[in-house]
């Protein structure tokens, strides 16, 4: 037994020194052996690098989705948009027949009370589909609500208010679909 051990360490003894020759010479090395210092700082650095472009990748991402998203909602909420500055010329019909009718007609009581209940009716339809008229009377004038079409001077009125409504304007949700033309005190 003494002898088959002797023999097992001299195997060993031969197969360590194949190793040490090969590792010495350069080949058998493997991907397994730990690399040089320089080549780890590489790795990790790349491996930084790739994280870095991963994560930006992913909140772009994130910000597309979330861009879409709103887009989507905003075509939803706005897409009438043009139908709707459309049919306020219907509006503006039926307000200019009212005056017109008061003027000419101011006797047809009925005719004019239909016309009016017709604005109402047209009115009320736009207000379902989220379209409100924008207030002038007694208000500031305002840019981003009227649009000013004439100047007047007027003692009785405060400097920059609005003095007269020409055409009405309207909002849809938030957004200014028509601004109010207006006279403005000077």
């Amino acid at each position: 037994m003494n002898e088959e051990k002797q023999n097992i360490f001299s195997q060993d003894d031969d197969r360590e020194e194949e190793t040490t020759e090969l590792i010495d010479s350069g080949e058998g090395s493997s991907q397994a052996e730990k690399p040089p210092e320089d080549e780890l700082h590489a790795l990790h650095a790349q491996v930084e690098e790739f994280k870095d472009k991963y994560l930006r990748a992913h909140a772009e991402m994130d910000n597309m989705k979330k861009r879409m998203d709103r887009d989507r909602k905003d075509i939803i909420k706005y897409g009438t948009e043009k139908l709707l500055r459309d049919l306020l010329l219907v509006y503006d019909a039926i307000e200019k027949s009212i005056s017109t009718a008061l003027e000419l007609h101011p006797d047809d009581e009925n005719f004019i009370q239909g016309l009016r209940m017709t604005e109402k009716l047209f009115l009320e339809t736009l207000k379902r589909n989220n379209v409100e008229p924008i207030e002038t009377e007694n208000m500031p004038f305002d840019p981003n609500y009227h649009e000013a079409m004439m100047q007047v001077s007027r003692p009785d009125i405060v400097q920059g208010m609005v003095v007269d409504e020409i055409e009405k304007g309207f909002m849809v949700h938030d957004r200014v679909l028509r601004p109010a033309k207006v006279t403005v005190s000077g």
